[in-house]
């Protein structure tokens, strides 16, 4: 790799996204490094100057990374966005690739991971951690996390559905026409059946159960 890198992150955990940064920085072709906090951040600054590289994580106030990358590859269809998550779930993995991620890669992955991922322009990079999921070597019995979909109201499991197809609480308000409140209402329920804290394991329990 020859030419100089411009590269930005978007990770709305600071120290995580500090760490990461400072990871990435130690490459030698890493000329410009950027964080943000939110997708939507990250994409607005990607229309005032766009750089070589994303890297996104899955779940972000405003736009998560799902998103983030649908509207990218839209505005930027040739821009490389690699997903950084914590979330092996092979559906998740496959939903990111379907939405024009270049790469998924552990939020644990090596140095050496990230350059080989930087370099891999004309394949479909996967760290070595998500590919031991992938191949299923490495799946863990989880068996508190098996839901029955059929505790979730009709109007949950749309919201649901929503949620896993990258939309925000705002924007599912607009769609079926529900105040943002109720929405998080829904979404609150919705978490509290499936036993997670965050929309991100939220998504990951969905798609690992199936329900979606």
């Amino acid at each position: 790799m020859n030419q100089p890198l411009t590269i930005y992150i978007a990770d709305d955990h600071k120290i995580l996204a500090q760490a990461l940064g400072g990871l990435i920085q130690q490459l030698p072709e890493v000329e410009e490094l950027k964080i943000f906090h939110d997708g939507k951040q990250l994409f607005d600054a990607c229309q005032e100057n766009l750089p070589d590289i994303v890297c996104l994580d899955i779940e972000m106030p405003n736009w998560d990374g799902r998103k983030t990358l649908v509207e990218l590859k839209a505005l930027f269809p040739e821009l490389r966005c690699l997903v950084l998550s914590m979330y092996n779930e092979k559906e998740l993995i496959d939903d990111c690739i379907k939405k024009g991620a270049a790469g998924y890669l552990n939020k644990d992955c090596t140095l050496e991971e990230l350059k080989e991922a930087f370099e891999s322009s004309n394949d479909i990079y996967f760290s070595k951690g998500v590919l031991k999921h992938l191949s299923g070597y490495s799946q863990s019995s989880q068996k508190d996390e098996l839901i029955d979909p059929t505790s979730l109201t009709e109007r949950e499991f749309e919201v649901l559905k929503l949620l896993c197809e990258g939309m925000t609480p705002k924007e599912i308000a607009s769609k079926i026409h529900l105040s943002p409140r109720t929405v998080e209402t829904h979404k609150t329920s919705i978490m509290n059946k499936f036993g997670v804290n965050s929309v991100g394991k939220l998504i990951s329990v969905a798609y690992k159960n199936k329900i979606v």
